[in-house]
């Protein structure tokens, strides 16, 4: 399974690129469309190798799946059919991201970038560029990684594709976010929000949104980002992501604890209690849940049943070796 997978890397180093330094989400940026093109026997068996990366990938097993997808890519490329390729490409470099390996990530999505327009492929630039301008941006190179999501909206608006519309304007709307611009960003996540409803793009609507309530809490408009909040939750749902439910759920409970709404808190907190209590063994989430757990028992007067939760918070931060965590809940338990 290694031997195609060496072949694209031994092309890669031709470009000459610069490291990045930090993983892409995933989910959200992969461009996923239905490949067409070429048919016939070697075309399903780099059809069969792509199908088998994305299950790898929903799987959680990345290095699996980038081999997988080197495969399909190699096939592509012999069999002339560009565009495929380079949605194999994109993927490759995606996961190399996740996978901390930001060299090859790079170097894969320039690749990726190249055979789409080489291949007269508008909508693989656009997630290609947006791909490329998250590794910059989370290298804190912010002007570059700006250009390359500004580049990337000029594309997606000529194709009119609500869904690659909105991840560039999702995209430039955290880069506002970042630099302290939060009225620049409530404008652009709220276009983002809404193409991808559009779309019916219920991942990056959930991801949308909830940055958006970010925003809005941190200008201080608490029932705009109850009403975002909300959105990315549903939306989540929809996607079946808990992780952006939970993202969600967090955002509101952090506004109805502050604001003593104790009723409407506790629905949150069930919630999230159901997505992550029942997890084996307990992970970060679950140790965060006893966090909210023991922080909406101190507001209701239940000291001991708050001692409990800080205390089963306490023992799985400790199994997981998150000292800022454990040290929060030493505190907590110290305060008592």
């Amino acid at each position: 399974m290694k031997h195609n997978y060496l072949l694209i890397l031994g092309l890669l180093p031709l470009l000459g690129l610069s490291q990045p330094a930090s993983a892409l989400n995933l989910e959200e940026q992969l461009d996923i469309r239905p490949l067409d093109a070429t048919q016939g026997p070697s075309r399903d068996v780099a059809d069969g190798w792509m199908q088998l990366g994305n299950q790898q990938l929903s799987e959680g097993n990345l290095t699996d799946a980038v081999d997988s997808w080197a495969e399909a890519a190699e096939i592509y490329r012999l069999l002339g059919d560009g565009q495929a390729a380079g949605q194999a490409y994109g993927s490759i470099g995606a996961a190399f991201a996740t996978l901390g390996q930001y060299p090859e990530a790079e170097r894969a999505l320039v690749l990726r970038i190249g055979t789409a327009r080489d291949n007269d492929d508008p909508l693989g630039q656009v997630y290609g560029l947006n791909n490329l301008g998250n590794l910059y941006v989370n290298q804190g190179r912010l002007t570059e990684g700006q250009a390359h999501f500004e580049e990337a909206l000029e594309i997606a608006r000529a194709t009119g594709d609500p869904r690659a519309i909105g991840l560039s304007l999702s995209n430039l709307g955290q880069v506002a976010t970042q630099r302290g611009d939060l009225d620049v960003a409530v404008r652009l996540l709220e276009a983002a929000a809404n193409y991808r409803i559009l779309a019916s793009d219920y991942l990056g609507e959930a991801h949308s949104s909830n940055s958006l309530g970010d925003v809005y809490v941190a200008l201080g408009r608490e029932t705009n980002a109850i009403g975002a909040y909300r959105v990315g939750l549903r939306a989540g749902v929809e996607a079946g992501n808990s992780a952006l439910q939970i993202r969600a759920i967090d955002g509101l409970l952090g506004i109805y604890l502050d604001r003593g709404e104790l009723e409407i808190a506790k629905q949150y907190l069930d919630q999230r209690s159901a997505l992550t209590l029942g997890t084996s063994p307990p992970n970060l989430q679950t140790a965060l849940t006893y966090r909210w757990l023991g922080d909406y028992y101190l507001k209701t007067d239940a000291p001991d049943q708050a001692e409990q939760a800080f205390t089963e918070g306490l023992q799985i931060a400790r199994r997981l070796q998150q000292k800022s965590l454990e040290a929060e809940f030493v505190n907590r338990l110290l305060a008592l």
